[in-house]
């Protein structure tokens, strides 16, 4: 993949199953298991739901839940990040995953997660209060936005 990473909050229904095997049957889930446990544990469990003529992802009943989606210039999901605002100065990310077969090429996953992480960290600095973005797979690492 040498395109574009594009970013986007709602993906078509059609890519449904594209996004149900990129957040429940990520293959590579055994590299944060205990995160993700914690997270569902903490927030609740993930659930894809159609809004407006496309795809979004809640969690549990938390309300302002929010999604990014990392597209191909095709428009498949190559990555998602599930966060939300769980204090009045910290975005936590609930959810991070990326589609499986980028991991054979290291520099595209990892400029997937970037992409993604760089939005979140834009949102934040957008939003009055938010000091920090915790990570919830990673013992609840916060990031500071400022200093």
């Amino acid at each position: 993949m040498s395109g574009s990473i594009g970013i986007t909050s709602k993906l078509p229904v059609a890519q449904r199953n594209a996004l149900e095997q990129l957040l429940f049957f990520n293959v590579n889930q055994h590299r944060v298991r205990l995160g993700i446990q914690q997270s569902i544990e903490t927030y609740g469990v993930p659930e894809i739901y159609e809004q407006d003529g496309g795809l979004r992802v809640r969690v549990g009943d938390i309300a302002g839940v929010q999604t990014l989606f990392a597209v191909s210039d095709s428009g498949k999901p190559l990555g998602v990040a599930v966060f939300v605002r769980s204090a009045h100065e910290r975005f936590a990310v609930l959810h991070l995953g990326v589609e499986p077969r980028l991991s054979e090429t290291p520099e595209i996953s990892t400029r997937v997660l970037l992409k993604l992480m760089h939005e979140i960290r834009s949102a934040a600095r957008r939003t009055h209060g938010v000091e920090r973005i915790e990570l919830v797979y990673k013992d609840r690492h916060a990031v500071r936005l400022h200093g």
